[in-house]
């Protein structure tokens, strides 16, 4: 089963992180995927929030793919 979401966006949460072996604090970036407009806020008849947490590198390399497939859309879409 697939769903669908309106918006998506990330935000780093200060204080939101990981600890990692040896005590090593890692800060995570919250990739959050919503029905609610920023610019209106909306909350009637909408379902709830999707927030994954990254690490870094996670985050790293899901913006990679991101701007691989705009670029390949982009192609695509001038033909």
């Amino acid at each position: 089963m697939s769903e669908h979401r309106a918006e998506a966006h990330a935000t780093i949460t200060p204080g939101e992180h990981e600890l990692c072996l040896g005590g090593e604090r890692v800060q995570l970036v919250s990739v959050t995927l919503t029905d609610a407009s920023p610019a209106t806020h909306e909350v009637d008849g909408r379902r709830p929030d999707v927030s994954c947490p990254l690490r870094p590198t996670e985050a790293r390399q899901l913006a990679a793919r991101l701007l691989c497939l705009a670029e390949l859309a982009d192609r695509l879409s001038a033909r």
